[in-house]
């Protein structure tokens, strides 16, 4: 009998990226006369589709279905399948569904609220491995993509989930985190910091011009300052708010409201025990706040896609 040989392909999911917001792309994808691919959030937010955004090509955008195809054939396995999940779905589906996954697992601030985990989370790149088996005719055998679920992976991956959760109770275990938000709209894709291990919030990044475009954050975690990456567009003006060693913020307020037909944050104000910075953005619509009622802001979570469509916070208290 003749052994079936595999062929690994790579896929690089840098290169699946929205050329507007970089975000991770979904169907359904459109593009412009040069090759140019945006998502339909950036494309139904486009004034002008007439031309494009990058390359001014006077030429209207198109769907894109090769693409399409590609993004439907890459496939990726819950995080949660050391726990019995056994879901396997496009990669763009699979932050949804970690979000309400039965299997997934409680944080550690007590909430019941269900953690999905990061998309590239068990990853050792960026990149994700299809393993493709070329069968002979005469031979009968199973296929699966993705050969690294096996036991031994399963059993590894339940261990560094033990390992990080038994981490985070022990520094968590005389101030919880408690979850507050988001405000704003339904809109975009939903992003969360990882509380594990955060000390502090050293400094945080808005763009900003008639609406909050997007923001990042700076920290420190286990004694490292990190930076998450860009929530939202590239658009508007770049503000830093920097926070003074023994600063830390208190409040965050705003307002959220309808702009150009969609429900996005409007502006922004970070209040810390010291000082108010902004606001960011433009006050219209509906004002919201998230106090941290004598605890400290150490972290975000939200929804963005060409703009932030609504922001929360975690709260350390004690």
């Amino acid at each position: 009998m003749k052994a079936a040989v595999a062929t690994d392909v790579t896929v690089d999911l840098a290169g699946l990226d929205c050329t507007l917001c970089l975000d991770l792309l979904r169907p359904p994808v459109f593009q412009c006369a040069a090759g140019h691919v945006i998502c339909s959030t950036c494309y139904e937010k486009l004034l002008e589709k007439d031309y494009c955004q990058l390359c001014s090509v006077s030429a209207s955008y198109s769907r894109c279905f090769a693409v399409e195809r590609v993004l439907q054939s890459v496939k990726v396995r819950c995080s949660n399948a050391g726990y019995g999940c056994m879901a396997k779905m496009p990669y763009y589906e699979i932050q949804d569904h970690e979000m309400n996954c039965l299997k997934g697992f409680c944080d550690f601030s007590g909430s019941n609220i269900v953690q999905s985990m990061p998309l590239h989370h068990g990853l050792p790149t960026d990149c994700y491995t299809l393993v493709i088996p070329k069968v002979s005719p005469s031979v009968r055998m199973n296929i699966s993509i993705n050969n690294h679920e096996s036991k031994i992976g399963n059993r590894e991956d339940k261990r560094m989930h033990d390992k990080k959760t038994s981490n985070c109770d022990n520094k968590s275990s005389t101030r919880s985190v408690v979850k507050m938000g988001p405000c704003g709209g339904g809109g975009g894709n939903a992003w969360k910091m990882d509380m594990c291990g955060i000390n502090r919030i050293v400094k945080v990044v808005v763009r900003h011009g008639t609406a909050v475009d997007a923001m990042s954050v700076f920290y420190e975690q286990e004694g490292q300052e990190k930076k998450t990456k860009l929530w939202g567009g590239t658009g508007g003006k770049r503000s830093e708010i920097c926070l003074k060693p023994g600063e830390y913020l208190t409040s965050v307020k705003g307002h959220y409201g309808l702009y150009n037909n969609w429900f996005v944050i409007r502006s922004l104000t970070f209040v810390s025990n010291r000082r108010n910075f902004g606001p960011y953005g433009k006050e219209e619509g509906s004002p919201f706040k998230l106090p941290a009622t004598g605890g400290k802001i150490i972290g975000f979570h939200g929804r963005s896609g060409g703009l932030l469509d609504a922001l929360g916070t975690y709260v350390k208290m004690g």
